[in-house]
């Protein structure tokens, strides 16, 4: 196995065909197709369905292909640190992200601060929730951006922005159509629910909000890979679900906003976590102070989509 088989199979995914993923890779066709083929030999399994309309991950591939992108973003952050020590006047702060985060709101983060600090290179590493905290602690992120989680003396916590989580129901159990948008967690709490593995934090939210309400959750016994799967389990009756809104996609007319017994509806908390530190770097603390300059707008925008 090496690196530019991992890199082919990334250009694959995103082209979605041999011969434009060779020509993203300055490659012929053939030699991208055997250095996949020989990578499909050695991890024992095939990665792609290929027909003749088009070429797709199979189930073995849907489950590897993560692993696959961390070696591949793992190359590129270890180049740009090597950078970092030789040359040190290029400048990086490293960004940990969930998968939970709204792509959108990181890119305008992203995107100002650049305006305003052209020189200084942003690195986003999608990951494990778990991996995130420890990679921070061990000094390898400089910031992390999840869901809110306890906090820790050692870090410090800026709240980004909140967003409505919403019941898909399990359409085998569900009784024709519901003429109300909400239902009560109490009244759900009866549901078998699919959850994803508890890699961006949605899980573990979801785990807290039943325990805090003295609601046992039932959990279905497989897992989903990912939350369009979720949708799609929940419609074909596999069990019912739960997710937020802007992970829901948007022809779904079945999803119900979630509502205390006060009836406040359910919300999904958000956070940036960086180390804590009396002498911070000016790249690091520039970072920190435009996410509070910038926050407060960001996340009320994000709040009038959510509602």
């Amino acid at each position: 196995m090496n690196l530019n088989q991992l890199l082919y199979v990334r250009a694959v995914v995103e082209t979605g065909s041999f011969t434009r993923a060779a020509d993203q890779c300055f490659v012929s066709q053939p030699t991208l197709s055997i250095a996949i083929s020989q990578l499909e030999d050695e991890l024992g399994g095939q990665l792609f369905a290929r027909t003749t309309r088009k070429v797709s991950l199979t189930p073995f591939g849907q489950y590897l292909l993560p692993s696959i992108l961390d070696v591949v973003n793992a190359q590129a952050v270890l180049m740009k640190q090597a950078e970092v020590f030789l040359h040190p006047k290029t400048t990086l702060i490293r960004i940990g992200t969930s998968p939970l985060i709204d792509s959108h709101f990181l890119a305008l983060i992203c995107e100002s601060f650049k305006q305003l600090y052209p020189s200084v290179e942003l690195i986003l590493r999608e990951m494990n929730v778990t991996d995130l905290h420890r990679m921070l602690e061990e000094d390898q992120l400089d910031f992390v951006f999840g869901v809110a989680t306890a906090k820790q003396p050692q870090w410090e916590n800026l709240p980004l922005y909140r967003e409505s989580l919403l019941f898909l129901p399990n359409m085998r159990r569900s009784e024709g159509n519901n003429l109300s948008d909400s239902v009560f967690l109490k009244d759900i709490a009866d549901e078998t629910f699919v959850m994803v593995p508890d890699t961006c934090g949605l899980t573990r939210a979801t785990q807290a909000i039943f325990r805090s309400h003295r609601l046992k959750l039932r959990k279905y016994a497989g897992e989903a890979l990912s939350y369009q799967v979720l949708e799609e389990w929940a419609k074909l009756g596999v069990g019912a679900a739960i997710l937020p809104r802007s992970k829901i996609s948007t022809e779904n007319q079945s999803a119900l906003y979630i509502k205390e017994r006060s009836g406040q509806s359910l919300m999904l908390s958000y956070e940036a976590v960086w180390m804590y530190s009396e002498n911070p770097s000016p790249p690091l603390q520039a970072f920190a102070k435009h996410l509070r300059d910038i926050i407060p707008t960001l996340s009320t925008g994000l709040v009038e989509i959510a509602e």
